[in-house]
């Protein structure tokens, strides 16, 4: 994956050198990375119908790029540039109208691009809303907090989604 976004890179600047025209290249280039930030290495893409994670953070629409798949780490982690919401993640949750109550032991993490950049959820809940032999969905909301600050962030209508399937090797 890296040494095929790395080809893209120099194709698109080896392509525009030709040319006396540098800054199209360098432009093709910012294109070109600002992709490769919003899909991270061992994540996922996210779609309309496939894995997703949507949420507000103070209001504001926040939709994830990719989603890392939890087998792998340990919670499910939505990605949008340099900012993620990390839930709690375990098998044994997906159960249709279950609710796991955030907490000291089931914290949800926030990192945003602002002055504070990480934030602990340790008031609010995730619910399952939805459970087949492939997919699982949630809704959340939360409290995000941290303690270098009093402020608060509040993150509401959360929406995931992800597979359940095995992987296929």
């Amino acid at each position: 994956m890296k040494q095929t976004l790395s080809i893209l890179i120099m194709s698109a600047i080896l392509s525009s050198c030709g040319n006396s025209d540098q800054s199209k290249a360098i432009e093709q280039a910012k294109q070109v990375q600002s992709e490769i930030k919003k899909i991270r290495s061992g994540t996922i893409a996210t779609k309309e119908d496939g894995w997703s994670m949507k949420a507000k953070i103070n209001g504001k629409d926040w939709v994830a790029a990719s989603i890392m798949s939890p087998d792998a780490a340990g919670r499910i982690i939505g990605y949008y540039n340099d900012e993620y919401i990390g839930l709690p993640y375990d098998r044994r949750y997906f159960v249709v109208g279950k609710k796991i109550t955030f907490g000291e032991n089931n914290a949800v993490d926030l990192a945003t691009n602002d002055d504070v950049g990480m934030w602990g959820g340790r008031k609010g809940e995730m619910e399952i809303t939805k459970v087949d032999d492939n997919w699982a969905e949630g809704k959340f909301f939360f409290t995000g907090s941290t303690s270098s600050s009093n402020k608060t962030v509040e993150v509401t209508e959360g929406f995931f989604r992800i597979s359940l399937a095995k992987p296929q090797h």
